[in-house]
């Protein structure tokens, strides 16, 4: 049984990648109405269902999701929730590598195929996500100590620029009084969705203690929140944000390290979002996988690389489809709508397992 930080390397990695790409977008949009109380809401309503989550999931320390649920529910509920569940995590891990598949062409490699580094790109996360789940986690943890250090450079980075417009922090913090909106909940609670991937990790970590460790998580939340809500605006401004499809990027490039021997910081933070973001694209299809695996419908053997050419075909099929930003957006904020309504439905079912049998 693995240490419980390794259950929090999964929370910040899900929070790191996903404040780069789509959620500011969909954020920003309503920044003259209810976005910022959306996430404040979000962070409360997040932080709720955690503790909800890991106060039932620590009565089945050591257990698979499948094994939480056997007998508890009906086989054929357990076998849609996992097969939804592998629908929402492999198509998170591609949506995301097909976008930052977009980004690396756009910014790193622009002689290079797009086509090509996605494909690249595809097959080393579908072969890394074929290791052990502790394997996986051993990665996470290697990338993510890796990469806090430059989040806090760039926070402190933010703190000291004497470029960073004061008026703007102070009109932006002006709109939390409007009422939030649900697709911007949505947004919010996707940015701490790492709990989730309990449901994946259970058998191998030890249980927590929510009500310890809540407040800590809860204040390193809210920190990053308002890094990940005040950065851009300090830079470009309310008005700037709306004209602008890569906020974060765009917010680094303003960002200099005079002593250090690359001057720009949106060198350094693209290699390290490039590490970071196919960690979390590795996570999503191991979990997509291991929810097959819970279905009964991975087993191992040819039928486990059957599954995988399927999902290597079915994502070169697709690329060409979701190479647009436009169509990216839509079904991204389609996805976030389900996605809430799943996880509620998923903890609500955890929670009746809890209630309904004596745990092993």
């Amino acid at each position: 049984m693995l240490q419980i930080r390794y259950y929090y390397f999964l929370l910040y990695l899900n929070f790191i990648v996903c404040m780069i790409e789509f959620t500011p977008k969909l954020i920003y949009s309503g920044r003259y109405t209810g976005s910022l109380s959306s996430l404040m809401l979000a962070l409360f309503v997040t932080c709720l269902m955690i503790i909800l989550f890991e106060r039932q999931m620590n009565r089945f320390s050591g257990q698979s999701i499948a094994q939480i649920m056997s007998g508890t529910l009906a086989r054929f509920v357990q076998k849609s929730l996992f097969l939804c569940y592998f629908v929402l995590t492999y198509g998170a891990g591609l949506i995301f590598l097909i976008s930052y598949t977009q980004i690396i062409h756009r910014f790193i490699c622009p002689d290079m195929s797009s086509g090509l580094l996605f494909a690249v790109f595809l097959v080393l996360v579908l072969f890394a996500s074929l290791l052990a789940s502790k394997s996986i986690l051993f990665m996470l943890e290697i990338i993510v100590i890796f990469q806090i250090p430059f989040m806090m450079i760039m926070i402190l980075l933010f703190l000291l620029d004497s470029n960073i417009q004061v008026d703007f922090l102070l009109e932006a913090a002006t709109y939390i009084r409007h009422w939030p909106a649900y697709q911007m909940i949505a947004a919010g609670a996707f940015l701490f969705n790492g709990y989730m991937s309990r449901l994946v990790f259970n058998e191998h970590l030890v249980s927590s203690k929510p009500k310890k460790q809540l407040p800590v998580v809860f204040i390193i939340g809210l920190l990053l929140l308002l890094a990940y809500y005040f950065i851009p605006i300090g830079y470009l401004g309310l008005a700037g944000i709306d004209s602008d499809n890569d906020v974060w990027f765009t917010a680094t490039n303003s960002m200099r390290l005079p002593h250090f021997f690359i001057e720009r910081y949106l060198v350094v933070f693209l290699m390290i979002q490039l590490g970071v973001s196919l960690m979390f694209v590795i996570v999503c299809c191991h979990s997509s996988l291991q929810f097959l695996k819970q279905a009964n419908l991975l087993n191992g053997g040819k039928i486990k690389w059957i599954w995988v050419s399927l999902l290597l075909v079915l994502s070169c099929a697709l690329w060409p489809y979701m190479g647009e930003s436009a169509i990216r957006n839509s079904f991204f904020s389609w996805f976030l709508n389900v996605k809430l309504v799943f996880d509620i439905l998923m903890v609500l079912a955890v929670l009746c397992c809890a209630r309904r049998i004596k745990p092993a």
